[in-house]
């Protein structure tokens, strides 16, 4: 390393200093976009370095936000330590610096400036040189190297609001899930079906990021730990009772991913995606984009063809395939199938129901939220605004007179959101339990025992059930029609009102 001493002049430099840790830094001034308070919500991102806390929203951009403290090897922050974000951009790459505070403009002289040149082209030496100034020393950060390191987000060209036309055309659907603290999500068309973790088991080819396999009908699914894939700071336990496997169908193989919990299925615009900036590393084009759900916090979307890169497929699908003796035809058999299957939606309002899933519009957790309508129906549970527009949420087990619930906590209490076409209808219901795709043979008509068995208000609206095996325990899924029960519900609120 060796040093060079500035000479002053008109291109004099002007810096903004901020402290971490007891220390004053500085970056040139002309690379400060603005400096902002804390945000209050900082979203972590998917394989990122320690340094990188996460991302925030800074008007419609996402804005990667590294905590100065563990980039320059400071001390660990307390939680009260950090106060403000130094916004920094340079060659198009936008970073947060999380600090302890600002501190000062400088306008050091030419002999007030000493620059470290390094001898090796390290990308790690963040320092750039010091400034003398009144007799403290104030280090200058390398901004260059800064951008250079291994793994900080960098922009994801051709992606974003900014970029070409607006399509509000057609709302997508995505299904948001956790990892950890971190919430995720697919686009709906790109998962096979979501099913309970509890049938996982042990596999006598063990790969790291495999957490055993199940079998699904036909075939038998390697179940990837999605936490060790991402590098997540948490284990996925397969036996918590909200752990789920989504399955996903990778063109050569069906691999399922084991996440925390499955949280809702939500509605977007294309032109609400923001662009993610993306790791340096091969797991980039895992990204799709960012989606910003108000108070629920950022989303990342992930592309799930994307999520594994070929050698893993490999690595969890080949030797399953040896080892269980499938064939291509086979596989190419059992592939065929699964196009043909149609997915439906598994929940609970006491008893087992499920939806073609093309019939859901989306589902939400804001059961707590309801407006109460007043004279409205005793199975009117409420209203709710869903980006402006006023959803009446019928309670089903109300509806269809199966009796209260046992707890009063209900802490899995969704919303199933069904569209007509004209009008919107939201279900609640006890719990979302998975997304299921059927076979044509799985589907039978209602067994007379079981039509005895049901509840006289729900009787007229089932015309088949589904069976469906899960834990070695064979269910009846009965089947809604959206179609039957906004007609049902439309008859018994004008019963209602001529009483």
């Amino acid at each position: 390393m060796s040093t060079t001493t500035t000479r002053g002049g008109p291109g004099q430099a002007i810096y903004a200093s901020f402290t971490v840790d007891g220390d004053e830094y500085a970056v040139d001034v002309r690379h400060v976009r603005e400096v902002v308070n804390l945000p209050s919500e900082i979203t972590p991102m998917p394989l990122a370095p320690d340094f990188v806390a996460g991302v925030f929203n800074l008007r419609g951009t996402i804005v990667p936000a590294l905590d100065a403290r563990r980039l320059l090897q400071a001390s660990p922050r307390s939680g009260a330590a950090a106060t403000k974000v130094v916004v920094v951009e340079l060659n198009g790459v936008r970073l947060g610096l999380i600090v302890d505070d600002t501190g000062r403009v400088l306008r050091p002289r030419g002999d007030e400036q000493t620059l470290f040149e390094y001898e090796d082209a390290s990308t790690r030496r963040l320092v750039a040189g010091v400034l003398k100034i009144a007799g403290a020393l104030v280090r200058v950060l390398a901004l260059p190297r800064l951008i250079a390191l291994e793994d900080v987000p960098h922009p994801q060209d051709g992606m974003g609001a900014a970029n070409g036309a607006r399509a509000r055309a057609q709302r997508k659907r995505c299904i948001i899930f956790r990892v950890g603290a971190m919430r995720l999500a697919f686009a709906i068309g790109g998962i096979s079906e979501i099913v309970l973790a509890s049938g996982i088991e042990r596999s006598p080819v063990q790969e790291d990021l495999c957490a055993g396999v199940m079998h699904i009908r036909e075939q038998i699914v390697p179940v990837v730990r999605f936490s060790a894939l991402l590098q997540a700071d948490t284990q996925t336990d397969a036996n918590a009772a909200e752990s789920r496997v989504i399955v996903l169908d990778l063109g050569t193989a069906q691999v399922g991913l084991l996440v925390d919990a499955v949280e809702s299925i939500d509605a977007y615009f294309e032109d609400e995606l923001m662009r993610v900036p993306v790791l340096g590393r091969h797991k980039a084009a895992m990204f799709a984009g960012c989606i910003d759900f108000g108070e629920r916090g950022h989303v990342f979307l992930l592309d799930s063809q994307n999520v594994l890169d070929h050698g893993e497929i490999q690595r969890v699908t080949g030797n399953f395939s040896q080892l269980f003796g499938a064939s291509e035809q086979s596989a190419r058999t059992a592939r065929r199938r699964v196009e043909h299957r149609l997915p439906y939606l598994w929940f609970r309002a006491r008893d087992a129901f499920a939806l073609p899933m093309q019939q859901v519009r989306e589902i939400i957790d804001h059961a707590d939220r309801l407006i109460v309508m007043p004279g409205a129906p005793d199975f009117v549970a409420g209203m709710f605004n869903l980006r402006g527009q006023l959803v009446t949420v019928v309670d089903v087990r109300s509806f269809y007179q199966l009796g209260a619930e046992e707890s009063n906590q209900q802490p899995d209490r969704k919303i199933v959101v069904l569209d007509n076409g004209d009008a919107l209808l939201g279900l609640l219901v006890d719990a979302v339990e998975s997304i299921v795709r059927v076979d044509s043979s799985d589907k039978i008509p209602v067994p007379a025992l079981l039509r005895h068995a049901m509840a006289a208000a729900v009787r007229d609206d089932i015309t088949e059930v589904i069976r469906y095996a899960v834990d070695e325990r064979q269910l009846h899924l009965q089947v809604l029609s959206s179609t039957r029960v906004f007609a049902a519900i439309a008859e018994r609120q004008v019963e209602t009102a001529d009483a």
